[in-house]
């Protein structure tokens, strides 16, 4: 339980990171973020 606890915690901030950025219009870091979290969930996937 504490692991999905902790990577809730990290989702919550790169997603907080996500609105920011694109709240101030920068694209390319709205990319990174993004190539992030589909990078964070497909190793998840594969930890299993």
């Amino acid at each position: 339980m504490s692991v999905f606890k902790s990577y809730l915690r990290q989702l919550i901030r790169q997603l907080k990171a996500l609105k920011k950025a694109e709240e101030e219009g920068n694209k390319d870091e709205v990319r990174r973020i993004i190539e992030e979290l589909l990078k964070d969930a497909q190793d998840g996937l594969e930890d299993d």
